[in-house]
């Protein structure tokens, strides 16, 4: 598997046995590295992070080449993606609530009393 790693990190297998170690001469690099340490449960914390590409295309490793830390902020992690702000929910129940009020006020049948 081709991968490039952004840190350094030694991968283990199911006994606890190091398998694959990207050393700070391999870090930022493409390398192949044995697809056992997919079953490592800190290779898919690093691709999560950001901190770790794995089976690269083409196109992702020309951009890739290019410029390494593309997308990935000074904590060595993927920016988080921008959520959308909430509305104040405490001014439309106001609104809602002066509508009804004045809606029961101009209405004398609706037997609410003002």
């Amino acid at each position: 598997m081709l991968m490039m790693s952004r840190v350094c990190a030694e991968f283990h297998d199911a006994k606890g046995v190091p398998i694959f170690t990207v050393t700070p001469t391999r870090r930022n690099t493409f390398v192949m590295a044995p697809e056992e340490i997919r079953e490592d449960p800190l290779f898919q914390m690093l691709v999560n992070d950001g901190a770790l590409t794995a089976d690269v295309t083409p196109a992702e490793r020309r951009n890739l080449e290019n410029d390494p830390m593309a997308g990935v902020t000074a904590e060595g992690r993927k920016p988080a993606k921008a959520k959308a702000p909430k509305a104040d929910k405490g001014a439309k129940t106001a609104e809602a609530t002066e509508a009804r009020t004045s809606d029961a006020a101009a209405d004398p049948d609706s037997g609410a009393s003002a």
